[in-house]
């Protein structure tokens, strides 16, 4: 399949995911204001609404997955797509462990975002190159910035 077909249908699932996500994302995020409303906004609270915030961002990337491993069977590009969700999958991890780690050890909001920046900082690193990756095992691999410049040419057409 070419870029040409790739990029609708992508375009079409990213629309809905991002619907959805965001969605659930509010949805969450009321919980927990009422929650800090009620208990008081804390080191914990304040971690918690990062991590259901993140929450769309792990849904969005797994069908991105889903839609990726549909357009080129090459086993190359399969295991790259899998690494790039895992990658995510890590970092929503991260986060949760440095949520619990703020629920039982630490006091600070310096402390918690220093330990966040230590664990997401690594997978960041990891996450930059895929695209390119990705790209060099499928030459017709839609990558992020031409997902968002067809997200772009859409809003402007009528």
């Amino acid at each position: 399949m070419n870029k040409q077909e790739r990029l609708p249908k992508m375009v079409e699932q990213d629309l809905d995911a991002r619907g959805i996500s965001t969605l659930f994302g509010i949805i969450g995020l009321f919980l927990l204001l009422v929650v800090s409303v009620i208990k008081g906004v804390t080191v914990t609270t304040v971690a918690l609404s990062f991590l259901v915030a993140q929450l769309p961002m792990l849904y969005q990337a797994w069908r991105r997955m889903k839609l990726l491993r549909t357009f080129n069977e090459d086993e190359e590009y399969q295991r790259l797509v899998r690494r790039e969700f895992l990658i995510i999958v890590a970092m929503f991890g991260s986060l949760g462990v440095f949520t619990f780690l703020t629920w039982f050890m630490l006091d600070s909001m310096q402390e918690l975002l220093g330990v966040a920046l230590i664990g997401i900082i690594p997978l960041l690193i990891l996450y930059i190159p895929m695209d390119r990756k990705l790209r060099e095992a499928d030459p017709e691999h839609v990558t992020n910035r031409e997902l968002r410049q067809a997200h772009r040419k859409q809003k402007l057409s009528p």
